[in-house]
């Protein structure tokens, strides 16, 4: 664990999803994805909040808003940012494995946009949707996002060809780890799912799939195209983006994935 926070310690997330149009349209596609949950005063919980750029947009938006972070250097610039913004919500370090400080049946919606991309085994996956499912009030909204790990075999071939070895693209395809020496340390403490994994996680844990969301479609292998846009030309993508990005033969190539899902009544 220690190496993650480590990972995560100095880390702008604010930056990653701003500086470029290929990321800002993870974060536009993902609002646009959750909006018709997010009414004011809804109880809202994000787990992995990094340094708040959702969940900041959440509390301006009237919600209810706690926000859980692992990383304690983003747990204090997510605080800072708060203060500055005037913004009140409820901030905590945790992991989203185990958090017994928050009350079961307690929120409409919980969202965990980060943590997936990093538990390694399928207990701590397991644990962290059966904690969503015990905080979640019956009807409640689930989005847990995660990594296509058939996107991460692209970006090996495109960008880090000492990674293209039988051995490296083998065990990604069965584990969803890449525990070799020579990637960089994100994908030593990665974890790369696939989009049918993803659907059984929610189903074993008795939520019902309401959409899966294609976040990157294909923009992440076209990335130099897309940022060259204009703002106008920009909204225009943006705009087909969403449009298409439900079309089940997306979600494998796509940098990320959004699975939604709602806990029985």
């Amino acid at each position: 664990m220690q190496e993650l926070i480590d990972q995560y310690t100095g880390v702008d997330e604010d930056g990653r999803l701003t500086r470029q149009f290929i990321t800002q349209m993870e974060f536009d596609t993902t609002m646009h994805a959750l909006k018709e949950y997010l009414t004011p005063e809804i109880k809202v919980i994000e787990q992995g909040a990094a340094t708040g750029r959702y969940s900041l947009n959440f509390a301006k938006m009237g919600c209810d808003t706690t926000a859980i972070e692992l990383v304690p250097d983003q747990v204090n610039i997510l605080k800072r940012k708060a203060t500055e913004q005037g913004l009140t919500l409820s901030i905590y370090e945790g992991n989203a494995c185990s958090v017994p400080f928050v009350e079961s049946d307690s929120h409409d919606l919980c969202v965990i946009l980060g943590p997936l991309y990093h538990l390694q085994t399928q207990e701590e996956r397991d644990q962290a949707i059966s904690e969503a499912h015990r905080i979640l009030k019956p009807g409640g909204v689930l989005a847990v996002a995660y990594i296509s790990r058939y996107f991460v075999a692209g970006m090996f071939a495109q960008q880090f060809p000492q990674l293209v070895t039988p051995e490296v693209l083998s065990t990604l395809f069965e584990s969803g780890l890449v525990p070799n020496k020579l990637a960089d340390s994100f994908f030593n403490v990665g974890y790369f799912a696939s989009p049918s994994e993803m659907e059984r996680l929610v189903s074993e844990h008795e939520f019902t799939k309401l959409r899966h969301v294609a976040t990157d479609g294909f923009g992440r292998y076209i990335s130099s195209g897309v940022n060259k846009f204009t703002p106008e030309q920009y909204k225009t993508w943006l705009s087909y983006h969403l449009k298409t990005c439900d079309e089940p033969s997306l979600l494998g190539s796509s940098n990320h994935g959004l699975v939604i899902a709602r806990k029985a009544i």
